[in-house]
């Protein structure tokens, strides 16, 4: 990540502010083949509700945070994005046995996210089994490496994802992509023990049921494995709809961590918003709510009474007559309980 870019998204944050979801969150960059990607994953990570968290650039440093510094986190991001050589997940070599300090720091409870199409690839060629004391089988809850797209459907790619059967409905029902198809994401079979999220679709694909997308929460590990690159689904909206659904996923699925209730999850779109955005929130019953809106200031701008019913709810708010800016949202119980915290840009 380039110097300037860093500023950007230090100026960014403290515009923001805190975020009132601020669990400590570590973003570990191993990519260092298409950086765009990079970039791309962290604007988007940068505009859901967990946009407070620091970053470690394996390429510049050249080599992976160190379990004592990864001690200090709740939670690690560990975003491989395209690149399949030279991976610190793999400490830079082809041992199967992976990055011990992550390793360790999984191996504590906390919740790790690892993401990216063709991470396997570098110790684990185009297929594999796997056994205990190998990082895919030990921290990814994964039994088998077994089919790359692209690589493995006759050079064609993988079209779509559908969400797996007995997945959280938490996760959109499907995943498309910038292009045609997406290439060389990795297909795996689980652990008894670990959940698939996704796999190859739809149906007439000949890779359709493979799964690339898993979360191994198994004595006192918690694991999301996102075996594609987020930064290739179609749209803005999209990208930061799934990123912001996996974090609160994870949080609350694991333990050892202060986290969100799940019922509380929620995405602001479109954001940036030129006329009006909506908050798509869960509820868990039905209550009566106020959702206001500050300025960089702190003065509260604009007011609206809602009701929340209980599951799903899309409040829309027009915004047209604010001037641009960055912008607070906080979703209120009538006794003054906050239920959510965000913000917006006005274009």
């Amino acid at each position: 990540m380039n110097k300037l870019y860093s500023i950007s998204i230090l100026l960014c944050l403290m515009v923001l502010g805190a975020n009132t979801h601020a669990q400590n969150i570590l973003v570990v960059n191993d990519n260092d083949n298409i950086t765009y990607n990079t970039d791309t994953f962290l604007s988007d990570l940068n505009h859901t509700i967990y946009s407070s968290y620091s970053y470690w650039s394996a390429p510049d440093s050249g080599s992976g945070p160190t379990a004592a510094y990864l001690s200090g986190f709740d939670m690690v991001i560990w975003y491989c994005s395209t690149d399949g050589a030279g991976l610190q997940i793999w400490e830079g070599s082809t041992s199967p046995t992976g990055n011990s300090d992550l390793r360790s720091y999984a191996a504590t409870g906390k919740p790790v996210w690892i993401i990216g199409s063709d991470v396997l690839y570098q110790v684990h060629g185009t297929s594999s089994s796997l056994a205990a004391g190998n990082f895919a089988y030990d921290v990814m809850g994964l039994s088998s490496y077994d089919v790359q797209s692209y690589a493995n459907d006759g050079s064609t790619g993988c079209p779509e994802l559908a969400r797996a059967t007995g997945a959280s409905t938490l996760f959109p029902a499907s995943i498309k992509w910038i292009f045609p198809t997406a290439w060389y994401i990795d297909g795996c079979s689980p652990l008894m023990e670990t959940k698939p999220i996704y796999e190859m679709a739809p149906s007439s694909y000949m890779l359709s049921g493979r799964r690339c997308m898993f979360h191994h929460k198994d004595l006192g590990i918690s694991v999301l494995s996102t075996l594609f690159d987020p930064s290739l689904i179609d749209s803005f909206g999209n990208r930061t709809n799934l990123i912001e659904k996996s974090v609160t996923y994870l949080l609350g699925a694991s333990v050892g961590v202060n986290n969100l209730s799940l019922t509380n999850a929620a995405i602001i779109y479109p954001n940036p918003a030129s006329t009006g955005f909506t908050l798509d929130i869960s509820s868990a019953k039905n209550t009566n709510a106020t959702l206001s809106l500050y300025d960089i200031l702190g003065r509260k701008v604009q007011r609206t009474e809602v009701i929340l019913e209980t599951g799903t709810n899309k409040i829309q708010t027009s915004v047209a007559d604010l001037v641009p800016g960055v912008y607070s949202v906080k979703l209120t119980r009538a006794n003054g309980t906050p239920i959510y915290t965000g913000s917006f840009s006005k274009q």
